[in-house]
């Protein structure tokens, strides 16, 4: 079934409130990270970071938490920036670790892929990002604040987009093997560890980070499920964090619902395919369907509007 549909720019002489909750990652899970293997691990360094104290008695054992998830930049060349990374270990034991980055891509769904290590990106943001300690040993409810650093080179490549993953990878000792009572062989034991993955973005002030478009709208079914499909292309030189969400209007009714909207980073030239559920007790009928693509622009939202029939 083919739907013609009508893109169109708004001209926003509203303010638009999109309600939108503080989480890790983009909601509905739009960005992923694959499982990655820890990097080779360099020497420890000093202890020089900021502790931030914590009353052991309030320890609730929770495990160890980090944040943000997502660190933005907006450094200019030939100049540096400084943000600042949590690591709180809320439990009972040290824990210790290490600090590494690396480039990535992100795919059509969202997903991220982790360069091999020492394999840079031609946007990677690693040749130029340092964390002020790449070792980190934190006591049974200590927290400590490392700092990470983008010193920009005032280069060609310093005036358009840049990123990298920022990986905190639990570091544990290999306890010592110890032979059979009969010499034959050695028991090996597995050692489990963990890690957390965090975006970095670096968007300069010259970059533009307004011209990203919808490219395809429409409407699929099969026996069970409906969706909107949009497909939406940055076609700026600046990283695009962007809102997108579709309202249905029964045009029998008038009832009106917006489905659940969907928070995306979209890289320079990259294309992102997004679906969009229809609710299961979604009435018969003719409905209008206008999706809305909100990037971040003052004035100007991407739209596009589509009649279908639900049957």
């Amino acid at each position: 079934m083919k739907n013609r549909f009508i893109l169109c720019t708004l001209i926003a002489s509203f303010s638009l409130n999109v309600i939108a909750q503080n989480t890790s990652v983009d909601s509905n899970k739009t960005d992923s990270v694959s499982p990655v293997a820890p990097t080779p691990a360099d020497s420890p360094a000093e202890e020089e970071v900021k502790k931030i104290a914590i009353d052991s008695s309030k320890i609730t054992d929770l495990g160890v938490a980090v944040a943000p998830s997502i660190m933005r930049f907006r450094t200019s060349p030939g100049e540096s920036e400084t943000r600042y990374l949590t690591i709180t270990n809320d439990t009972y034991k040290q824990q210790n670790f290490r600090i590494t980055f690396a480039d990535f891509d992100l795919n059509e769904q969202g997903s991220a892929r982790q360069l091999p290590f020492g394999e840079q990106h031609e946007y990677g943001l690693t040749r130029w990002i340092v964390a002020d300690q790449t070792f980190v040993k934190l006591k049974p409810g200590q927290a400590k604040k490392i700092g990470i650093t983008i010193n920009l080179p005032d280069v060609p490549e310093a005036y358009r987009a840049a990123w990298s993953m920022m990986m905190v990878d639990m570091e544990r000792e290999r306890e010592y093997l110890v032979p059979s009572k009969s010499g034959d062989n050695v028991s090996m034991g597995i050692i489990p560890t963990y890690g957390f993955g965090i975006f970095i973005y670096q968007n300069p002030p010259n970059t533009s980070i307004n011209k990203v478009e919808i490219t395809r709208f429409d409407f699929t079914y099969d026996n069970n499920n409906r969706y909107v499909n949009i497909s939406v292309k940055n076609v700026g030189d600046g990283i695009g964090f962007c809102v997108v969400y579709v309202e249905l209007s029964n045009l029998n009714t008038g009832h009106q619902e917006r489905l659940p909207l969907k928070r995306i980073t979209i890289l320079p030239g990259q294309s992102r395919e997004l679906d969009f559920a229809f609710p299961g007790d979604t009435p018969k009928g003719k409905y209008s369907v206008m999706g809305v693509l909100d990037f971040g622009s003052d004035t100007e939202l991407e739209a596009a509007e589509m009649e279908i029939t639900v049957q």
